[in-house]
This record gives structure tokens, sequence and C-alpha cells, in this order.
């Protein structure tokens, strides 16, 4: 089936909606391409100030993409999305979506459905690419998003709640039917959930941003919130090899204030992962994308 926000009454479709993102698109190309043009420290950095590495550490502390702000501001969460269609010329949300088959085929072969499947999402931003999983998996669902940016968070909230209501009305179900999505602000180096918390993790869009040991804690992390036999789905930019053709342009991407890109595509990722008790299993490579699922072990 097509997926749910080409529904013909989704408001992304409304008059409205399209002038308002389309201003605020303008708006922050004229900055991006400024920003990127004088490439001065100033345009590289945000507003939060280096006595916060508890909680936003210092490679988080930058304008990725020459973005407004980084990810500290409702003005940068509100044109994120619509930015990055237009940078990929509508390639992002397919991208994205080669995460839901290996999700949705866990959901349907797991060995427990005595209870309801638990998903976590590492780095969720605006919480569009989780409106997609919770609209493919079983309505029972308990699904955790998590992400730094306050912002972004808060955005993630409402387009769940848009889903949801969304999802009653076609279904005619009631309000207490799909419960909310549960949102939690932290660092994904650092997760505040129990050891084998969940059935499935899904990560999409962040390792390219990560320095290297950073990538490392995070795989660790992941792990460890993971049940037993549970699936770890990784999707990101493809790497040196991916796809032979592009090897020589990839690292162009690094002129986007992205300073960790260049050796995230060097890195030998499934290493990470399988440090720590996950079992590679399959990768697929769609567009500039691929994705990588693990299983750990029993």
């Amino acid at each position: 089936s097509q997926p749910w926000d080409m529904e013909l009454n989704h408001r992304q479709s409304s008059p409205i909606n399209v002038l308002t993102q389309t201003g605020r698109f303008v708006n922050e190309a004229i900055g991006t391409i400024a920003r990127r043009n004088r490439q001065t420290q100033e345009d590289k950095d945000i507003w939060i100030d280096e006595a916060s590495p508890s909680l936003y550490p210092e490679y988080y502390r930058n304008a990725f993409h020459y973005q407004s702000d980084g990810w500290m501001s409702t003005d940068s969460a509100n044109v994120y999305e619509t930015s990055t269609e237009t940078l990929f010329l509508g390639r992002q949300d397919a991208m994205q979506r080669t995460s839901l088959a290996p999700l949705v085929e866990y959901s349907k072969t797991r060995k427990d459905k005595s209870k309801p499947l638990k998903v976590l999402e590492i780095a969720c931003g605006t919480g569009r690419f989780m409106t997609f999983m919770r609209d493919n998996l079983p309505i029972d669902t308990e699904c955790t998003a998590v992400d730094l940016s306050p912002f972004y968070l808060d955005k993630a909230r409402d387009n769940d709640a848009y889903w949801r209501k969304t999802r009653r009305q076609a279904d005619n179900l009631g309000k207490d039917d799909i419960k909310p999505l549960r949102l939690v602000q932290a660092s994904a180096e650092n997760l505040p959930f129990e050891e084998g918390s969940f059935d499935a993790v899904v990560c999409v869009y962040l390792y390219h941003e990560l320095p290297r040991e950073a990538r490392a804690r995070v795989s660790a992390e992941m792990s460890r919130v993971l049940k037993k036999d549970g699936l770890l789905v990784f999707t990101d930019s493809i790497q040196q090899g991916d796809r032979p053709s592009l090897d020589a342009f990839i690292g162009n991407f690094e002129k986007m204030n992205e300073p960790y890109y260049v050796d995230y595509t060097q890195d030998d990722l499934p290493t990470h992962f399988m440090k720590e008790g996950l079992k590679p299993m399959e990768k697929t490579v769609r567009s500039t994308t691929k994705s990588l699922t693990f299983r750990k072990s029993d």
C-alpha cells in the first residue's frame, strides 16, 4: 500500500502548508548558501555554550548542513523535512523507508508474540520516519524515540499526534486504542534504558555525523538495550565501495559542514556491531542510502 502521508487529505498537501513550507525553505536556503560560501567558524558553530558537554557533546554543537542553529531551534525542526527532501531530489523518504522491510518481517516472524513489540528509534529527529514505522507495524507496538534536540522531539510529538489522529479516523478506532509515542531526550552514547529493553532498535542517518569513537559507543549501547534474538536496523549513507561509480564523488558531502563524513565512508561499520555480539544479516542499497541488519545472539 502507499505511504500514509500520500493520502489526498493529508495536511502536507494543503495549499496553506505548501505555501508555508515554501517560504520557510526559501528563507533557509538563502542563509544556508551564504554560510556555505563563507565557511567561517562562526557559520559552523551553534548557540549552545561549551559549558554543557555533559548533555551536548562537542561534535553535536555543529551547524550540520550549514542549517540555521544546527539541530537546536524550532525554525530548524520546522524546515528540516522540506530541506532534506529537496536536497535529495525527492528521494529522502523513499531511502529511509529501506528500513521498513526487515522490521515488518521481524514483527511477523519473531518467536515471542505474547507481548506487544517494543521498538526504539535512535536519533529520531522530527519523528517522520517513526510515523512510517508505526503505520506498518502492529497497532499495539510500543514505540520509543530518542533524540538530543528538544526542538526536534517537540516536532516528533506533533507528527506522532497527527499520525494517531489520522489512523484512528481511518480505522474507526477509539482515542485510547493507539498509545502515544514515548519521547526521550538522551544521548545515543548513554541510553537511559535497562539491558534488553527492546525487541528492535532502529537507527537512521546518525553515524555519518559522529566521530568514529562515538560510533563505537553508540553501537555498544544499541546492543546493550536490545533483547536476545532482537533485530537492529541500521540505515545511513552509502560508503566507499557500495556504489563504485560514486566513489570519486562521495566525499563531497563533507563540504556541507559534515566534518565526520569522509571518515564515515571509510569506517568498517559491521565491526562496531560484531564486537558487541551482533550477527550481520542483510545489506540493502537504494540510491545513496544503505541498510544493514543485525541479530543479537541468544
